[in-house]
């Protein structure tokens, strides 16, 4: 091919690139638009949105787009309640207390009633303790009130492999909870005085979310699981019910004879509906980056987490 046919190839090309481009802009929501648009669930009438907690409490992007949602919940005046659906065993301490601030926000200026599923236990808990009112099932696993941390100790792992890691450091302490050794008794107090402040912002928590003295909430916190009767017993929760009980109940606090439950979806540019989000599956897995990931997980790390749902 010669140099004009290559030339003109290139033009095309980035003619088509940057077409696809604009016509990507043009379908994103624009500077002071609303990220998030809704999409119908059930109902007529005024609007009950519903938000979705599934799994591990969210990290980076799946976390700031969560929050992202809450934020546009609490501004939009068409959105008079929201029900907030947990199933999840929780997650990472600093992002469980992002996600309850956020909603502790929304509840203030619209009614917020939590709904749980199978399991909303730990940080599952925690986040819905910012609802005004908790719907769980009879037979939901909840509670687990505690803190926890897993670090997988690697350095034997390591000596099969045939790995050496050397550490230098300044400070005794610098290597602490890196699971390349066993802790120490010093890093041990260390770590665990860590974990006791956690602790006990989870137990104020939950004594300001369910207004109960702290000293039986102290008497619950021993990191036990209770069923979702247990929890209404007890105080953790207000009624048994389900998802379309707690939207019912979310549209009543708000004053609404009728509502339509609705969710939020995110619009896509074009070339993410024609690339999508996931990485190709030749890019994935493997041994190595099994062993990477054990690595990365070897960090020491404070969960409000049920164990029984999944340490990761």
């Amino acid at each position: 091919m010669n140099r004009k046919r290559w030339l003109a190839l290139f033009l095309f090309l980035l003619v088509v690139a940057l077409a696809l481009v604009g016509v990507g802009r043009l379908t994103r929501p624009q500077e002071g638009e609303a990220v998030w648009r809704e999409t119908p669930v059930y109902g007529q009438g005024e609007r009950v949105l519903l938000l979705e907690l599934s799994g591990s409490i969210p990290t980076g992007k799946a976390l700031e787009d969560l929050l992202s949602q809450i934020r546009q919940a609490q501004k939009d005046p068409g959105i008079k309640a929201a029900v907030l659906h947990v199933e999840s065993p929780g997650g990472g301490v600093t992002e469980t207390e992002a996600l309850h601030r956020a909603l502790k926000a929304l509840a203030q200026a619209k009614p917020l009633v939590a709904a749980f599923g199978s399991v909303a236990a730990s940080g599952g808990y925690y986040v819905a303790l910012a609802a005004r009112e908790i719907v769980t099932p009879p037979t939901a696993l909840t509670g687990s009130i505690g803190v926890i941390s897993v670090i997988p100790e690697v350095e034997g792992l390591l000596e099969k492999l045939g790995i050496r890691v050397e550490v230098l450091k300044e400070g005794k302490l610098k290597d602490m909870a890196s699971g390349l050794k066993p802790l120490t008794p010093e890093e041990r107090t260390v770590l665990q005085g860590y974990m006791r402040e956690a602790y006990e912002l989870f137990l104020r928590r939950v004594a300001e979310g369910r207004n109960l003295p702290l000293e039986k909430v102290r008497t619950l916190a021993d990191g036990r699981i209770y069923s979702g009767k247990q929890a209404v017993a007890l105080g953790l929760a207000d009624r048994e019910g389900y998802l379309e009980d707690a939207a019912s109940r979310a549209a009543e606090l708000a004053g609404l004879k009728t509502f339509r439950l609705v969710r939020y979806r995110k619009p896509k540019g074009l070339l993410e509906g024609l690339l999508g989000d996931s990485l190709p599956l030749s890019l994935a897995g493997g041994e190595t980056q099994a062993l990477w990931g054990l690595l990365e997980r070897s960090r020491f790390r404070l969960e409000y987490r049920y164990p029984g749902g999944g340490l990761w």
